[in-house]
């Protein structure tokens, strides 16, 4: 399969149902936020899940940490305990400070704003993690946690994941960005926000209500929508 993001696109888009998730064993194209290459080793997890989450685009964003918090209840319940994720603005997922999953939504809406469907993608380091990476990476087996399957990883995050999309859908975003604020990876600290042209220093505060880092520059608070967060 070229990438689970690309098969579930194709089959979003001839009315594959909310919830169709994808699972590859292998990819030949993986990839990451603004098309960086993704590394996808056999024994780890690549999948992608098809939603109809009938919102705005703007909503929709929030899926991200909505999938977020999902893949870290399953790391908890699959490591019994031992990995403890936090989550990193906008869409990684961190053990022991270094880099165990990435997240990738792609989405379509129709001519009156409304998201036709949203592709979330997702992949989880089991087995090994790559090699020569921007960041520092991890695995669960780095961790000490060994037996896990990727079938088993695949359901732990599909049942988390119902269940945290039904919170969604019931109660909005505020009990989300409470939740993944409890969790945010480098809440408080010094940061570097790489942006498409231009990098901006401060310290990250807050998440606010649209999911936009909130960043103390200690001239002004910047509210950015968009970005690579780097911890000094």
């Amino acid at each position: 399969m070229d990438s689970t993001n690309e098969e579930a696109r194709r089959r979003a888009e001839t009315g594959a149902p909310h919830f169709t998730v994808i699972q590859a064993r292998d990819q030949t194209a993986g990839r990451g936020r603004r098309g960086r290459a993704w590394v996808s080793a056999p024994g780890n997890l690549h999948a992608s899940v098809v939603l109809r989450p009938d919102c705005s685009a703007g909503e929709a964003a929030q899926l991200s940490f909505v999938l977020a918090l999902a893949i870290a209840d399953a790391l908890f319940q699959l490591s019994g305990g031992a990995a403890n994720a936090t989550c990193k603005w906008p869409n990684d997922l961190m053990v022991d400070g270094k880099k165990i999953c990435g997240i990738l939504l792609e989405s379509a809406s129709t001519s009156g704003g409304v998201i036709d469907w949203l592709v979330a993608g997702f992949g989880i380091n089991i087995v090994m993690a790559p090699g020569q990476t921007e960041y520092p990476v991890t695995s669960l087996a780095d961790q000490g946690v060994t037996g896990v399957t990727v079938d088993e990883a695949l359901a732990a995050v599909c049942g988390s994941l119902e269940k945290r999309f039904a919170a969604w859908q019931q109660t909005g975003f505020v009990a989300i960005r409470s939740d993944w604020l409890g969790r945010a990876h480098g809440l408080g600290e010094p940061i570097t926000v790489r942006l498409a042209h231009d990098s901006l220093r401060g310290r990250f505060v807050d998440m606010d209500d649209t999911g936009a880092l909130v960043l103390d520059t200690g001239m002004v608070r910047r509210h950015i929508s968009a970005g690579d967060v780097f911890f000094d």
